[in-house]
Order: structure tokens, then sequence, then C-alpha cells
């Protein structure tokens, strides 16, 4: 009888998920269709943003089999090629125009899966319950209709993150090699869009310590997903060694984000104080950058010691999490970003008061602390925060149905 009731509740918890989908799924295509180009960033005439640049640089790869970035003459190693080659494969089918508008429904789509795959993480790691109050709380959250519509890699990045969370999970508990010849694909493939996911195998190690693996068996799955990993990478490496005669393993751009990360609360009003030379390519210019940065850092550091200890570690988490990845301030900016730190004090309560509960639970834990850690040496801001939401919304999710906390999550 206690079996029959079970299967009767989670029968309406998959019907509660499904309602959710189908109403998620139709308000999202709906903004597509009614927000149109109107979201973009930049301007598709001046090319001043991140999104109309990959936009152009979909573009240039149709036209001239150049991928670039900022100048559509030169071949670039200052992006990764992921979001650049899916926006190609969706223009080459629907057109320049069209195939922006199919992308746009193609991450409604990977919303939709990415809800269903918080579902199933919150549900291995929690229960039904708290995965399904989670996904309500993730579709309520306006940044994911948002974020649908915006030409960057965000929406894909935090598909495949969630995807390699789920795999992981499976993989380190089953020790199935099918399982982790699939993660390493996701991870590699992730790796495509936004190298700061590289040193995610760090956190497999930890949790192999913990699950007690012998040391033959992490050499095993290291050595396979390795292999899969090198695969996928080699086309991109030979690429650019053949292009700019040098190994570049993932992008040469770190040097404009890290230079603006070593500025105070990013003011830049004084100057860069150090000397400067702009190069003469793109690679001269970020390495140029990056020993600026590097000089900032002895200079300023050794004078005001203390505050760059702060701002290299709370100061950018503050920014990092200040705020929703929400850009649109006349339209209901004010509610999303009250939604989003309610849900910040739920999931910081309930990673702090059970953090304890499985390694499951530790893991998630462990994957936005690493992120938060694997950007503090550049600038931080809310849209590198936002693929680690749905992870953070599950906290949420589990310390409101937990009854012994309710007191506690009044806000």
């Amino acid at each position: 009888m206690k079996k029959l009731k079970d299967l009767n509740k989670e029968e309406k918890i998959i019907t509660y998920l499904l309602i959710v989908e189908i109403i998620f799924i139709g308000t999202a295509i709906f903004s597509v269709f009614a927000y149109g180009d109107s979201l973009l960033l930049g301007s598709l005439e001046k090319f001043d943003n991140d999104d109309v640049k990959y936009i152009r640089s979909a573009w240039n790869l149709i036209d001239n089999n150049i991928l670039s970035y900022e100048n559509i003459k030169e071949s670039t190693a200052y992006i990764m090629p992921g979001l650049t080659f899916v926006l190609y494969f969706f223009m080459s089918i629907f057109g320049k125009i069209n195939g922006i508008i199919a992308f746009r429904i193609f991450q409604v789509i990977l919303q939709a899966v990415s809800l269903y795959l918080l579902f199933l993480i919150g549900k291995k790691v929690f229960n039904s319950k708290v995965a399904l109050i989670a996904c309500v709380m993730d579709a309520l959250y306006v940044v994911e209709i948002y974020a649908a519509n915006l030409i960057l890699m965000e929406v894909i990045f935090k598909f495949l993150l969630l995807l390699l969370i789920y795999i992981s999970i499976y993989a380190i508990e089953k020790k199935n090699l099918k399982l982790y010849i699939l993660g390493g694909v996701v991870w590699a493939t992730a790796c495509l869009f936004r190298p700061t996911i590289a040193a995610y195998p760090l956190l497999i190690l930890i949790m192999w310590i913990k699950n007690k693996y012998s040391f033959n068996e992490m050499v095993k799955y290291t050595s396979i997903v390795m292999a899969v990993f090198c695969t996928i990478m080699a086309p991109w490496w030979i690429r650019n060694y053949k292009v700019f005669d040098r190994v570049i393993l993932f992008t040469k751009s770190s040097g404009n984000p890290f230079l603006q990360g070593t500025f105070i609360n990013y003011d830049q009003s004084k100057g860069l104080g150090v000397p400067y030379v702009k190069g003469k390519d793109a690679l001269e210019s970020d390495e140029n950058e990056i020993k600026a940065g590097l000089q900032r850092l002895k200079i300023y550091g050794k004078k005001e010691p203390l505050k760059y200890i702060v701002w290299y570690t709370l100061g950018k988490t503050f920014y990092f999490w200040r705020a929703p990845f929400y850009w649109i301030p006349n339209i209901s900016y004010v509610p999303v970003i009250i939604y989003h730190l309610v849900i910040l004090y739920w999931a910081l309560y309930g990673m702090i008061k059970y953090k304890n509960k499985s390694f499951n639970l530790k893991f998630l834990i462990m994957v936005v602390i690493y992120f938060n850690v694997i950007y503090l040496p550049y600038f931080t801001f809310e849209r590198y925060a936002y693929p680690l939401m749905p992870l953070v919304i599950l906290f949420a999710a589990y310390t409101i149905n937990d009854k012994r906390c309710k007191k506690y999550c009044k806000v």
C-alpha cells in the first residue's frame, strides 16, 4: 500500500513538472517573437558588444571561412569556437537572420532540458519534492527566459554543466566506463565554449578520494577521459598552431579581463598606473596586458596588501553574486533582483546547515565554490554566476522544503 501511495505521489510530481515545462516553453517562445532583436546588447550596425560580435563571427565564417572576432580580416584565438560554430550551423540552414531566431528557439529547448536535468539532479541528491520545488523556482526566475533570448554562450554552457554534473554523480557512484567516456565528451565540449571548466576534474579527484577509489581505478578513468578530451580538442589545437605558430590550448583572451580585475571595485578613474604599449597584433596586446596586470599587482599589492586581499576574495565574490544576470532595468528589474537575493539567502542557509548530509550534496557545493574561485583572478560579474544559479536554487528549494528551518526562511 505504501509503495502504491509513493508511486501515485511520484506520478503527481511528474505531472506537475510537465505542466511547469509546458508553461515555461510557451512563455519563452513567446518572448523570442515578442522581443526579437530588441534584447540584443549591441548593434548589428556597430558590432559593439559580445552578442553582435558573435553574430558577425558566424557571418564571417560563412562568407570567408575565417574564425574572427574583433577584426573580421584576422583569424582569432580571442574566443573559443563553440558558439560561433553553433550559430554557423543554424545560419547555414535558415539564413543569416532567420538563423538567429532558430538559435534562440534552440536555446529555449535547451532551457527546458536544463530544467529537467535540474529535476534529475535534485531527485538524486535530495528527493522528488525538493527537485520539483527547485524547477518551479527556476522557471519563475525570469533570467532563464531572458537568457534564452541572448546570443551568448551562457545557456549552452549551463546545459552542459548540468549534464556533466548529472553524469559525474552516477559515474562516480557506479564506476561505469561508458559514463566516464560520456562525461569526457561533455567536459571537452563545454571547454569549447568556456575554458573555465577545464579544471573540473579536480572536483572529481576529490570525490574519488572521498569514495575510496583505488589508485589503479583513478589512473584508468583519468587516462580514458583525457584521451576523449584530447580527441575532441585536437582540431582546435592544430588549427591554432597552424594559424599562430604556437601552442594555444584554449584562448589568448585572458589579458584584458585579468588587467581589469586588478582595479579595486573596477575603478579605472586614476589610470593604469604602469607602462603599457599596445601590441602589433591581438596576441602581443594580450601578453602586454597580462604584464601590465602583474605589474599593477606587484606595485599596488605591496602598497595596500589588505585592500587587495579583501578585493581578490570577498570583493570579487560580491560582484559575482550581487545581482541577477538580467540587464533590462526598465522591465520588472526590482522584483527580479529581490527574488535573486531571497534565493541566495535561502541557498546559503541550506549550504551551511546541511553541508554534511551526503557526498553528492558536498559535490554540488564544491562545484559552486570552484567557479567562484576560478573567476577571482579576473573580472567577475553576474553573467559568470548565471550557469550556477540552478544549483543555488536547488539548495534554496531544499531549505524551503525542510520544515525544521521554516522560521529561518522568512525574509
